[in-house]
């Protein structure tokens, strides 16, 4: 992954420019795959394809308006492949329920950057379970994957909550 380690995601969006393509998977990336947020090469290669497949969809559409939704669609479903699973996501909803319960709410920025920290230390956990396997979530384990990770989360904030400042 080519970043820079000062570069933002309103760097790599200044970078991208218009691009409507690379504009949505920048804001997707940031919302639930922050380590890939600031990888301007990925977005790009990413979106080019994406817009390759619809241009491509569309030529051979020759108007009709049911092939023309289905390039739409496609388009987004190359955009966002091996996307939908988010580590950081399941961290952050986790993080954000323990300190609602403790009464300490914090801000969405503060909490995504906790789970930014934190995700190296679960890494583990989530290679225990089928997370690529698009039916994981319906599935028993997942319940099971999310009860481990609040326990180790919640052990994680604890100790990182009781350092002083």
């Amino acid at each position: 992954m080519e970043t820079k380690k000062n570069t933002t995601v309103a760097e790599v969006a200044r970078k991208i420019g218009l691009n409507h393509l690379a504009l949505k998977l920048l804001d997707y990336l940031d919302q639930y795959h922050p380590d890939l947020a600031l990888n301007y090469d990925f977005i790009m290669e990413r979106a080019n394809y994406a817009a390759t497949v619809r241009e491509d969809m569309i030529k051979n559409s020759n108007g009709n308006s049911a092939l023309l939704q289905e390039a739409e669609s496609e388009c987004t479903r190359v955009l966002m492949a091996d996307l939908e699973f988010s580590e950081h996501d399941i961290i952050f909803g986790i993080i954000d329920e323990y300190y609602y319960e403790q009464g300490h709410a914090k801000k969405p920025a503060e909490v995504k950057e906790l789970a930014i920290e934190l995700r190296p230390q679960l890494k583990n956990i989530f290679a225990k379970y089928p997370t690529d396997d698009p039916d994981f979530p319906a599935e028993f384990k997942y319940d099971e994957m999310i009860d481990e990770l609040t326990k180790e989360i919640g052990k994680l904030l604890q100790k990182k909550d009781e350092l002083p400042f």
